[in-house]
């Protein structure tokens, strides 16, 4: 999605799925394969800086920055995830993640994904910030916020990001947002192509 804002995230990687990163995932998360969850926290720690861990005994896990830097710079070098983690003794905490919603490219696409979304509580004190390898810039801004900026032309929102950010933008505060997503039954959503060429979900297609 070049030129596009969207939340960050990417591949499931082999390694995420095999038994060194199980043993890094505290907890689990209901409804989807552990390789999902260790993708999410390792994507989002990549591309935002924000490490979701905790410590052997399920206690949050306090991370000074310059940690939080040496542990992302050496991840950019190439460095194996779970590797650094464990020399850190440090978990994912899958227990902060919910699994949210499953979008899948429409069929008339050449490239399609099957994409899975995840929302968490961001750890106290950790600020986001856009790798600069693969997100050239990074913002944290309030749903309604980004839907203005996207109706003005000031940022490029795709459909997915659109609907989800409509989504939240119903909820008042993260924590109703949250208390709505533990209740949510996820289902497969595959958008369609209207006649003037524009995305668009089918009236009571329920999935979204």
């Amino acid at each position: 999605m070049p030129g596009a804002y969207v939340f960050p995230g990417g591949s499931v990687d082999a390694a995420d799925g095999d038994e060194a990163a199980h043993e890094r995932l505290f907890g689990t998360v209901a409804g989807i394969g552990f390789e999902y969850a260790v993708a999410a926290l390792r994507e989002l720690f990549e591309e935002a800086g924000v490490l979701i861990a905790c410590r052997r005994d399920g206690g949050r896990a306090s991370i000074p920055d310059d940690s939080l830097r040496d542990l992302r710079r050496a991840l950019a070098q190439g460095k194996h995830f779970v590797s650094l983690l464990a020399e850190d003794d440090l978990y994912l905490d899958a227990r902060e993640l919910l699994y949210y919603s499953n979008w899948i490219t429409p069929s008339s696409e050449p490239l399609r994904f099957d994409t899975h979304f995840f929302v968490a509580h961001p750890p106290a004190g950790q600020i986001a910030e856009a790798d600069a390898v693969e997100l050239h810039d990074g913002l944290w801004l309030e749903p309604a916020e980004a839907l203005r900026r996207a109706d003005a032309g000031e940022l490029n929102v795709v459909f997915p990001t659109r609907k989800h950010l409509e989504r939240m933008a119903g909820f008042a505060t993260l924590d109703a947002f949250l208390d709505h997503a533990r209740q949510r039954e996820v289902r497969a959503c595959e958008p369609g192509v209207r006649a003037d060429g524009t995305l668009g979900l089918w009236p009571g297609d329920e999935a979204w």
